[in-house]
């Protein structure tokens, strides 16, 4: 073999391997999870997270005193709780203010952080979805959803279609309402 075609069999070895290493790292960017995260929850309480009211059975599906307060749109306070049952998993609290102050919940397990952790509606029809500290807001606000918190947007115009509510077929929001 001639110096040449040492060189050309040399460089089609580097390139090969380049390439490999390459499609290793877009299939690792792209099919496998994240790590995600949920730090609201690891800061010290104070009087706004308590969770005033009638909650009945809820107390035993959540962590009730682990409840933090995310924001407040409109008349609806929304929190974030840990579930009592899985350590991955987290709940989303949207209490009305007003009227007869009824409450939705959700929880749904956090596998990925680039994905909607769960959803749920307030009482005038408004979706709303807890996100992981690590989640792309952007493309749900360019559709005209709002950021009240890090981990929570809200559907300013309920008629809007739900594209995202699809991308995970995996886990459904197990819902507990009053």
């Amino acid at each position: 073999m001639t110096g040449g075609w040492k060189l050309i069999v040399a460089l089609a070895a580097v390139l090969g391997v380049g390439t490999c290493a390459a499609l290793g790292f877009l299939a690792m960017a792209l099919f496998v999870p994240q790590p995600g995260t949920l730090k609201v929850l690891d800061r010290a309480a104070s009087e706004r997270d308590v969770l005033a009211g009638d909650f009945g059975s809820m107390s035993s599906d959540m962590q009730m005193e682990n409840a933090r307060f995310l924001g407040m749109y409109e008349n609806t306070k929304y929190f974030a709780a840990p579930s009592a049952y899985d350590e991955a998993s987290f709940c989303l609290i949207a209490v009305a203010v007003m009227e007869d102050g009824g409450w939705e919940a959700a929880c749904g397990e956090l596998i990925d952080g680039r994905d909607v952790l769960t959803y749920v509606w307030d009482a005038d029809g408004r979706e709303a979805v807890l996100v992981p500290d690590q989640f792309d807001s952007g493309m749900l606000e360019a559709e005209g959803w709002v950021s009240v918190h890090q981990n929570l947007m809200v559907q300013v115009d309920p008629d809007a279609p739900r594209e995202f509510s699809d991308e995970r077929d995996d886990i459904e929001p197990y819902p507990l309402k009053a």
